[in-house]
């Protein structure tokens, strides 16, 4: 040891400075970066699940949005209110931390998670009560049907929203947000809650269960294969999936049974239309057409524009749909008679009148406009035949200068040569004093 040279010991001081450089500052193992980047992804997921006053006035907007684009029936308002949402942040907090089994986020996003549930409808609730609208609207009434679809839109989203949080690729989170709504079923409970709607209150709060359940499990699966958490032997992960595949499928039945019964209504309804389309007169129209399936029961509602009442349409139908969905059909129609032949005849020639009227209205008033420019020929001074398409300037030559005289006839030359169809004229008509209004003759 002794005998090293001085540059033997340089050497190794510089090389066992650069392995310290370079474990140090330049290059970190791969695990060690991705132990990091997990780390990083589990904080930025606890603190999008925090409880605070930002996540709480967030939440409120987001619903008096909601409301309020539900009761207009404005679909672009409702996706203003999903964007505006935070709630994807605590339900993305309950699906990481069942990945990584920690409890302390799992409880905290559910804190959360609820808070904002109860604000939510609170905020709906006070805005339908005082609001004089309160009727169903397309909007409202398509948060309270859910279906197996529902529960595949929010199982992706939930996918697509896992890989966003753990890449970074805040973009994407926008689409998973107005893929899965959240807070519009919310505030259609409120809804259901103050108009006593118990079917739209349990429909819309099984629509925001479905979506909630979907997007956390779709979270734990896309953590857990990105290996977040404890290592866990095959079978807890095998219990861990079974039991997310278990609440899913219990879920599903009734989205299942939501599901047919649509495929029922929109198979009835079908049927319906083509009957009743082959009971009717070519002239006939429907004006309007309810099909709803009860049960075992299909209900139809309607309006009818005939030129002929059939007492027995009803009944007709109601049989000839019966036979072809071999169950009880109860039809509702009303008949109302359309306009003869002469009562529309004759709306139709007073239409053209009034149109006609109007137009010619049109007309005389650009020519007046055209005479009167510069306001050198007064509009009183002017006499109007409408019908025959006549005007008469009343003016004395022998009174007016010469620079004046020669100015209103250019006037009279110009608006002729635009409104050929006219004849424009000036005449002395005698009378000294103005006509108080435009006179029009033979109208």
């Amino acid at each position: 040891m002794a005998g090293r040279s001085k540059t033997e010991r340089s050497d190794s001081a510089n090389n066992h400075a650069g392995a310290a450089r370079s474990g140090i500052f330049v290059d970190l193992s791969e695990e060690a970066r991705t132990d990091e980047s997990r780390a990083l992804t589990l904080a930025s997921v606890a603190r999008d699940a925090r409880l605070d006053r930002k996540f709480l006035i967030l939440i409120a907007l987001a619903s008096a949005i909601a409301t309020l684009g539900l009761l207009q029936s404005s679909t672009a308002v409702v996706i203003g209110a999903m964007l505006v949402s935070p709630l994807m942040g605590p339900i993305m907090g309950v699906g990481f931390g069942l990945a990584t089994i920690e409890t302390g986020l799992i409880r905290r996003s559910l804190v959360t998670l609820a808070a904002g549930m109860a604000v939510a409808i609170l905020v709906a609730i006070l805005i339908i009560l005082i609001s004089p609208i309160q009727d169903v609207t397309p909007e409202l009434r398509a948060r309270t049907q859910p279906n197996l679809m529902d529960l595949g839109i929010a199982v992706v989203g939930g996918i697509a929203g896992a890989i966003a949080i753990i890449r970074n690729m805040s973009g994407v989170m926008v689409g998973v947000a107005i893929a899965t709504a959240l807070v519009p079923p919310l505030a259609t409970v409120g809804f259901g809650i103050v108009t006593g709607r118990a079917d739209f209150a349990t429909g819309a709060a099984l629509l925001f269960l479905t979506n909630t359940l979907a997007i956390a499990f779709a979270a734990t699966i896309v953590a857990r294969i990105n290996r977040f958490g404890p290592s866990l032997t095959p079978q807890h992960t095998a219990m861990q999936l079974v039991g997310i595949i278990a609440v899913l499928g219990v879920l599903s039945i009734p989205l299942a049974i939501s599901l047919d019964n649509i495929g029922r209504e929109v198979r009835a309804r079908t049927i319906v239309q083509s009957e009743l389309s082959n009971l009717l007169q070519p002239r006939d129209r429907v004006e309007n057409l309810n099909v709803t399936v009860n049960g075992d029961d299909v209900a139809v509602e309607g309006v009818v524009l005939v030129d002929k009442f059939t007492p027995s349409l009803g009944d007709q139908l109601a049989q000839s749909t019966t036979r072809r969905l071999d169950r009880k059909v109860v039809v509702d129609l009303a008949q109302v008679k359309r306009q003869t032949n002469a009562a529309e005849e004759y709306q139709d020639q007073l239409n053209r009148r009034v149109s006609a009227l109007e137009q010619r209205d049109a007309e005389v008033e650009a020519v007046l406009s055209g005479l009167t420019v510069g306001g050198l020929i007064e509009r009183n001074r002017l006499l109007v035949d409408a019908q025959a398409r006549r005007v008469i300037v009343d003016r004395d030559r022998g009174t007016e200068a010469e620079e004046v005289a020669a100015a209103k006839d250019r006037i009279i030359s110009e608006a002729q040569s635009r409104f050929p169809n006219w004849l424009l004229s000036s005449a002395n008509l005698g009378g000294s004093e103005p006509n108080p209004v435009p006179e029009q003759i033979n109208e």
